[in-house]
């Protein structure tokens, strides 16, 4: 069950949704729990037309796993998007640089 925007202070703030454009990297450090993730979200362009959203995630220091969709134009894409930037945030992961 998805939380209200209004009941998680992660929720409230949602930049990284408006500011995506081209790169969003997420990270979750707790060295209590021994967590340390990296998730990685990328659009890029394909040669013809539309574009690919490259999803990267793994333990920081490796490469990681990652996986594509492809969409026909970056509007497709955002629904997608929005999903899984509030999901990264409701798991405690923070913003740490976007393009």
């Amino acid at each position: 069950m998805p939380l209200a925007p209004s009941r998680h202070p992660a929720l409230s703030a949602l930049p990284a949704v408006v500011r995506f454009q081209q790169y969003a990297r997420f990270e979750r450090r707790d060295p209590t729990e021994n967590v340390q993730r990296f998730y990685t979200l990328t659009w890029q362009p394909l040669l013809w037309s539309g574009g690919s959203l490259v999803r990267t995630w793994g333990r920081v220091g490796t490469h990681g796993l990652s996986t594509t969709a492809d969409f026909p134009d970056r509007a497709s894409a955002q629904p997608l998007v929005e999903r899984l930037i509030r999901r990264r945030l409701t798991r405690r992961y923070a913003l740490v640089d976007w393009a």
